[in-house]
């Protein structure tokens, strides 16, 4: 029987980035086993190449592999790797890497945290080094900026009244997405409009998709008016090519993600792992990762994206980070994780 909305996304291996069979390397090819640091992490090679290259131009003496994975592939990769492993490991899997974390093979890293919101690090282990807002987007030839909903209970509204919501509408398939999952577990926790709004986007034939990626790109060619939960960083480097993609923090709550890196207990080399997180945690790193790889900072001492955060500061009410914890750990749960799409799939299939 055919699905009475439209799925888009292949499978759970198109969630975060490629998975890279060869390494991008970076800095001096003639370094040693010794200077090799080896690292692990979800981030397109290319948006993060800028923070690569500055780090190898202050440490001239090593080499960076860097191996562009999905988050299960690097998960199933540290369980798997008993004698050595990665000497850096960087993740938006939130819960998966909390899940290793939280299982020993983290190692103690001290790194300066004076200027780091509590929520960021957890028992100098695990820690997030960037700040990735969940927001919405839309095509401004098909939705005015002066009526683009700006919170859930004016999205709500517009699909469920306006004719135009029709088919226009797409967010994340969270039974292929962890991330996607993530986020509608935080949701339903939050707003007891949730599942009225599943529920109007099944009415209005909802794309689901595996990646914020496609959603952006379906809203920019205008095949979708609107995409709801999409990561804020790829919107704001998007946005800042196309000016017909809009940006929308909702004001109700705007849930705010991050990036979790660790040092593997079993690191090959650790010390150049835990110099490196040190580095994307400095000052320098962190406005490196904020101004050229379109990351935000974490760190409190570096503005945020005008594109992104337009008029909100750190200390906006609205603002509702998912604190790297063992909280997350939740989301991993499987009878939690099974009740939870049961629902979601009832509340599209409510509608038909």
């Amino acid at each position: 029987m055919a699905m009475p909305f439209r799925l888009i996304g292949l499978c759970l291996v198109l969630i975060a980035g490629h998975a890279a069979a060869d390494p991008t390397r970076v800095g001096n090819t003639q370094a040693g086993a010794s200077s090799l640091l080896k690292i692990y992490s979800t981030a397109d090679v290319e948006a993060i190449r800028p923070a690569l290259e500055a780090y190898a131009s202050i440490r001239s003496d090593i080499l960076i592999e860097y191996y562009e994975l999905f988050s299960q592939d690097i998960f199933t990769r540290v369980e798997a790797e008993i004698d050595s492993t990665a000497d850096f490991v960087w993740s938006s899997a939130m819960d998966l890497q909390m899940k290793l974390v939280n299982d020993g093979y983290a190692r103690p890293v001290n790194v300066a945290q004076g200027r780091l919101p509590d929520w960021a690090l957890w028992r100098n282990e695990a820690f997030a080094v960037s700040v990735e807002p969940a927001v919405m987007v839309y095509n401004r030839n098909i939705i005015a900026d002066e009526v683009v909903p700006r919170n859930r209970a004016e999205l709500v509204a517009w699909l469920e009244n306006s004719p135009e919501a029709f088919g226009a509408v797409g967010t994340y398939d969270i039974e292929r997405s962890g991330l996607g999952l993530l986020l509608a577990a935080r949701d339903a926790q939050r707003s007891s409009d949730f599942w009225r709004l599943i529920s109007a986007m099944g009415h209005n034939q909802v794309d689901l998709f595996s990646s914020s990626s496609a959603l952006i790109e379906r809203v920019v060619d205008g095949r979708l008016g609107l995409a709801y939960n999409v990561i804020g960083s790829y919107a704001a480097v998007r946005s800042a090519q196309d000016e017909r993609l809009g940006i929308v923090l909702p004001d109700d709550y705007t849930l705010i993600v991050s990036r979790i890196a660790f040092v593997p207990q079993n690191a090959a080399n650790p010390e150049l792992g835990e110099d490196f997180l040190r580095y994307l945690l400095s000052l320098n790193g962190q406005r490196v990762l904020n101004n050229q790889v379109g990351f935000p900072a974490v760190h409190r001492d570096v503005a945020w994206p005008q594109k992104l955060f337009p008029s909100a500061t750190r200390n906006q009410p609205f603002l509702d980070p998912l604190g790297v914890d063992t909280g997350l750990l939740v989301y991993l749960d499987r009878v939690r994780r099974e009740t939870l799409i049961r629902r979601w799939r009832e509340a599209l299939n409510r509608a038909l």
